[in-house]
């Protein structure tokens, strides 16, 4: 691509722009190969850098100017031939960066929500803050179909199958099916809400799936037929300033339901010194408090992954305390437990626990999921049982294993 230059590039807020461009285009872009060139030729264009830069910082996010760019017209075709367009339609695509923001909402957080929700009891008042179209709100509504080495979980909604299925993949997760949540009450908080029943908000909550998304498209879709039907209350405003109100009103509409306050990637769009202050509030308002977010965004969060070894870019957290590693879409979940077995160890019990005993096919099945002949997966499994970890984590499997052995 012929590279656009304007002038001395020693500019330094023009330099920002352009890194900003080129970090997505590595990072997130990636997952676009369509984002990923737009935000790569963006990023080597002074001309089109110039217009960014008019709009306020909080709309030069990339994923922003390049939704609003395929919202006002300009085609999906590499940005060497699309470049025009971009100029083209430059007044519409300013236009609509200045009133609309990034409120991606994808129902497939609802796992690792779910995650943290199996560990609360009691009927539950939910409250979203960057709840954008409400989608997440809904974590009850959902099929959800968990891969784990060797086995599946499966949790339907309780009258039956969803429209939505979500699929992960999940480390550390014990025997049982997660517990269905019984949401009483649900208010989401965003600074401008999504109402899935008007069509124009509709189309933006689509146009920001993507453009080779199909599946996740398709997602949105139902989860927005199934939110339409009948949707939460949503609040404009900002999470901080809000989240008092909503608190008591759930509080007011379901006196005897536990409050649980719900921030799935939301606060990196807070400058610092307002997430301490919203993390500190969650603190002292006893409420449960779950978090999807960056390591380091709430950096006690990320202090107290550091101190229980637990990896990974991307934290789900409740009441401060991280309790898995996942990925920022939910697509992948890997929970540490009380217990202090690993999530792999977890993971060799309970594929033991499905595939208990020798059997026929147990050592080509012990190949397939572990990659391991039968005699070092029993010397792993013997090592497992033997600690203390295994005793508290199922002290009755641990004795039945420990007799069987003798035999």
């Amino acid at each position: 691509m012929h590279t656009i230059k304007l002038g001395n590039m020693a500019n330094s807020e023009r330099e920002r722009t352009a890194d900003w461009f080129r970090r997505f285009a590595h990072a997130e872009g990636a997952e676009s190969p369509r984002y990923r060139d737009w935000a790569l030729g963006i990023a080597d264009d002074d001309e089109l850098l110039a217009l960014v830069e008019k709009l306020p910082l909080s709309k030069r996010q990339p994923v922003l100017v390049l939704t609003c760019a395929r919202v006002a017209g300009v085609p999906l075709r590499p940005f060497e031939t699309a470049r025009g367009d971009f100029f083209a339609l430059w007044p519409a695509i300013a236009k609509l960066a200045r009133t609309r923001s990034t409120q991606t909402n994808d129902p497939r957080r609802c796992t690792p929500i779910l995650v943290a929700l199996d560990r609360i009891s009691g009927p539950i008042a939910l409250v979203e803050v960057g709840a954008s179209a409400g989608l997440t709100l809904f974590p009850d509504r959902y099929t959800y179909i968990w891969n784990a080495p060797g086995r599946s979980v499966t949790s339907h909604p309780v009258d039956g199958p969803s429209t939505v299925s979500l699929v992960a993949d999940i480390e550390g997760w014990g025997a049982n099916p997660p517990r269905r949540p019984n949401i009483v009450h649900r208010e989401g908080i965003d600074l401008t809400p999504l109402d899935v029943t008007n069509s124009a908000d509709r189309d933006w909550l689509e146009a920001l799936v993507w453009p080779e998304q199909a599946e996740r498209l398709a997602l949105v879709r139902a989860a927005a037929g199934i939110v339409a039907t009948s949707p939460a209350m949503l609040t404009a405003g900002d999470a901080v300033v809000e989240i008092r109100a909503a608190v008591a009103r759930a509080r007011k509409a379901a006196p005897t339901a536990t409050i649980v306050v719900s921030s799935p990637a939301v606060l990196v769009y807070l400058d610092p010194a307002e997430r301490e202050k919203f993390a500190t509030y969650c603190a002292r308002a006893k409420v449960r408090w779950i978090s999807l977010d960056g390591r380091r965004v709430v950096p006690r969060i990320g202090d107290a992954a550091d101190e229980r070894g637990i990896d990974g870019d991307f934290l789900l957290s409740l009441d401060s305390i991280p309790i898995a590693s996942i990925d920022p879409l939910g697509r992948h979940v890997t929970v540490y437990g009380s217990s202090g077995l690993s999530p792999g160890d977890v993971d060799v019990i309970e594929f033991e626990r499905e595939n208990w005993g020798p059997t026929q096919s147990k050592e080509s099945l012990v190949r397939k999921v572990w990659n391991l002949p039968l005699v070092r997966y029993y010397q792993r499994l013997y090592g497992i049982m033997e600690s203390t970890a295994a005793r508290r984590y199922d002290p009755i499997l641990v004795r039945s294993f420990a007799e069987t052995s003798k035999l």
